[in-house]
């Protein structure tokens, strides 16, 4: 899971929470109560007609607190999933414990918000991802369809960023220091970016996206370098969880639920950018290994998004 500063997570849980009364409350589709047929019972889920899924509130915008409720992006996709599996959700707050030690004694039976990356690897078996995430470039965009933006659009251009930031670093890198202002919060850097005093801003890609949210036409517009991605994970002898929430998170993909669930807390053209329509969705997969929106691609993959089976335990 993405560790960001604290004082920087208690403005993102404040946003998370005044959100839910513009949102709605997370997991609820409309006023119809739907009939659940299980698709799965145990041992495959600890307790039959349930999906005991582990949530970390300190982890917004895609987890946190508005009283006793748990809310956020991660709610309302294990809402949905839970429904696709013919099951009852049952959230488990897990801040501050490790997620592969829960799903091997079985405490839970998914995990959400996983960001494997080569210093954090999993024991569990990783499903999705269901999100692509990672340094990102934003700008202010009139149109609410994404629109074409390649890694030469920022040649010449000073790009906002926070200062010490992995995406400062990641624009450094790409088309040198120079090219780089420094702001001492993202905030900073997007109200020079929503007045039109810098042309783009860089950011992780989820956090920004929700902050963007808040400043008028500020959107997420592309992924610098190869994305990582948000998974699920569950206990790595349970594979039959991990193929039936595969199937469901396609289900939810392809129907696109799941654009309109993520679209309400980060917006329609940052959302185009990190759904994973754009990614991989498999058990085992790995993120990037798609069709994304890569600022710095030089060459566009069009085939199909699911991966080569001997791709199955990289991300692991």
């Amino acid at each position: 899971m993405k560790r960001i500063k604290p004082v920087v997570m208690l403005a993102l849980t404040a946003l998370l929470v005044a959100s839910l009364g513009l949102s709605g409350c997370a997991g609820v589709v409309g006023s119809k109560e739907v009939t659940l047929t299980p698709v799965v019972t145990v041992p495959v889920v600890g307790q039959d007609g349930v999906l005991r899924v582990g949530i970390d509130t300190t982890n917004a915008p895609f987890a946190g607190r508005s009283n006793s409720e748990i809310i956020g992006i991660d709610v309302d996709i294990a809402a949905d999933l839970a429904t696709q599996l013919g099951l009852r959700l049952e959230l488990t707050d897990i801040a501050g414990q490790d997620p592969d030690a829960l799903l091997e004694a079985g405490s839970v039976d998914v995990v959400m918000g996983l960001e494997p990356d080569e210093s954090h690897l999993y024991r569990s078996h990783l499903v999705g991802p269901y999100l692509l995430d990672g340094p990102a470039i934003f700008t202010v965009q009139l149109s609410n369809e994404p629109e074409p933006f390649s890694i030469n659009n920022l040649v010449g251009a000073t790009v906002a960023a926070q200062q010490n930031s992995l995406s400062s670093w990641k624009v450094g890198e790409l088309i040198g220091a120079n090219a780089v202002q420094s702001y001492p919060s993202l905030d900073s850097a997007f109200d020079d970016l929503a007045n039109g005093l810098v042309s783009y801003a860089a950011s992780d890609a989820i956090v920004g996206s929700f902050l963007a949210v808040n400043y008028k036409n500020v959107t997420c517009v592309g992924l610098l370098d190869n994305p990582l991605g948000a998974y699920m994970g569950v206990a790595s002898t349970n594979l039959e969880l991990g193929d039936a929430l595969t199937a469901a998170l396609r289900r939810i993909r392809d129907n696109g639920e799941l654009k309109v669930l993520v679209t309400k807390w980060l917006g329609p053209v940052s959302t185009s950018v990190v759904i994973s329509e754009q990614a991989i969705v498999a058990s085992g997969g790995t993120a990037g290994a798609g069709n994304p929106v890569v600022v710095n691609e030089q060459s566009t993959d069009a085939g199909d998004d699911l991966p080569d089976p001997s791709l199955a335990d990289s991300a692991q």
